[in-house]
């Protein structure tokens, strides 16, 4: 820029440069104070702050020094004291993102940490729509007490809240929140100890359409229900591959995506949505290895479900429940885990009558004491509706596997193709090229699905 006449950025309004602003790093929005006076003040319209404060972190290999450390992280301090409260004080504040890291000069000169909930509580107005707040340690660590400020913000529409490495965040919501706009809520690693936080929580968000929960090792110890409550809920994921030993309830009659990872659980109950698309369950048993889950109730909750995924590692399923499972009458696309019960793959198929892709993922079946019963009567989606199988093996194939790809070989009247991967399952490969087919299936063997050798 030459001139006053060429700088045409500076000619657009107030509210664009701040939107424009908006997309940076708060600091180096504030460095464009210094271009001229038109720009003195345009940073702070932008009623957003971005911040990240790892540059102030002594690293491993000790080329930042303590002294700097501290020296950076008090700087870092001060400015966000004077967006919040100063003389170059933004407000009101629409979204809030902070990553922040605990250093060293932390633990020494600010071992509570209270600037930080004096920042969430600054914020926490009904001028809020955005708010991202994840912590990183690798050390001793303090626990932050999210303020009940931030759960009254009534035109909040995203909510995150993440601790890295350790459990960090705890809030208890003893009272309903009122958040009346939130739509997405995301809480990873947070500690609740109270079994009506979350109740009271998602009780306070009448429109929320997204949950994700992945709870830290010390998440919900004393908890003994879970309830995930929620009439505009539209989508949930729940992950924790360490249990914490309590039962599940879902009642959300709009969800249609469901994503659910716990190993180690006493029970599940689901009350049916008509609108269910998508079901990932991947669950176990807090009894341990060959232990039992009652999955009766989560059946009936899952049995609209248009596509779904399933594993149960090293948990058996009662053979009265598998007699007994509701019609899965939407379901098109099924694709099986680790499993430790080939009757349970025999009761689906027989329940499913519209089932058009069957997938068997690798460690499909957990090696142990099973027989391949074939279902009496075929299954009807066999006769009508199945169109492609998909076996992604593992190296070595058992002859109840063998049996029950044999059997949906035989059985499928309008099978159109299978595809086996890997390509080096030469015992699978020879008996599936000898073996008769109903409908004129296409065998494809394959190091990838897309593509391989075929019969």
């Amino acid at each position: 820029m030459m001139d006053e006449e060429q700088d045409r950025i500076s000619n657009l309004s107030d509210d664009v440069l701040a939107h424009i602003l908006s997309f940076l790093e708060l600091r180096d929005a504030f460095k464009t104070m210094i271009l001229s006076k038109r720009w003195e003040k345009v940073w702070t319209l932008t009623h957003s702050i971005n911040l990240n404060n790892k540059s102030c972190v002594r690293r491993f290999d000790q080329r930042l020094s303590l002294d700097k450390e501290i020296r950076r992280r008090t700087t870092f301090i001060n400015f966000i004291n004077g967006v919040l409260f100063g003389d170059n004080m933004i407000f009101p504040v629409k979204a809030f993102t902070l990553s922040y890291y605990f250093g060293y000069a932390d633990f020494i000169r600010h071992r509570h940490s209270p600037y930080l909930i004096k920042w969430v509580d600054a914020v926490s107005t009904n001028d809020l729509e955005k708010f991202d707040f994840s912590i990183s340690i690798d050390c001793t660590f303090p626990v932050l007490n999210m303020p009940p400020t931030l759960f009254q913000c009534q035109n909040l529409v995203t909510l995150s809240l993440e601790s890295i490495n350790r459990v960090l965040i705890c809030f208890d919501v003893l009272e309903s929140a009122c958040l009346l706009s939130l739509k997405y809520l995301r809480l990873v690693k947070v500690r609740f100890e109270e079994e009506n936080t979350l109740k009271n929580l998602l009780s306070g968000c009448p429109v929320l359409e997204e949950l994700y929960m992945e709870p830290g090792d010390t998440g919900f110890k004393s908890i003994p229900h879970f309830y995930f409550i929620s009439p505009s809920l539209k989508i949930l994921r729940w992950k924790r591959e360490e249990g914490f030993r309590g039962y599940f309830v879902v009642k959300a009659p709009k969800l249609e995506h469901l994503h659910f990872v716990e190993h180690s659980m006493l029970g599940f109950s689901m009350s049916v949505s008509p609108s269910l698309v998508s079901v990932v369950m991947d669950i176990g048993s807090s009894l341990g290895h060959h232990g039992h889950v009652s999955v009766k109730k989560l059946f009936q909750g899952i049995s609209n479900a248009q596509k779904l995924e399933w594993s149960t590692h090293h948990t058996f399923m009662a053979k009265v429940e598998l007699d007994n499972l509701p019609e899965f009458c939407n379901l098109t696309h099924l694709k099986i885990g680790s499993c430790q019960d080939l009757y349970f793959v025999s009761s689906i198929i027989q329940h499913s009558p519209h089932l058009k892709h069957l997938i068997f993922d690798k460690d499909h079946f957990i090696s142990g004491p099973m027989t391949w019963s074939p279902p009496v009567p075929v299954p009807p989606c066999l006769v009508s509706h199945l169109e492609t199988v998909e076996i992604i093996a593992p190296e070595g194939q058992t002859s109840y596997e063998i049996e029950l790809i044999l059997y949906l070989l035989h059985e499928g009247k309008v099978l159109k193709k299978m595809i086996v991967t890997p390509f080096s399952c030469m015992d699978l490969r020879r008996k599936l090229w000898e073996s008769p087919n109903a409908g004129g299936c296409k065998i494809v063997f394959s190091d990838f699905p897309a593509g391989g050798t075929s019969r």
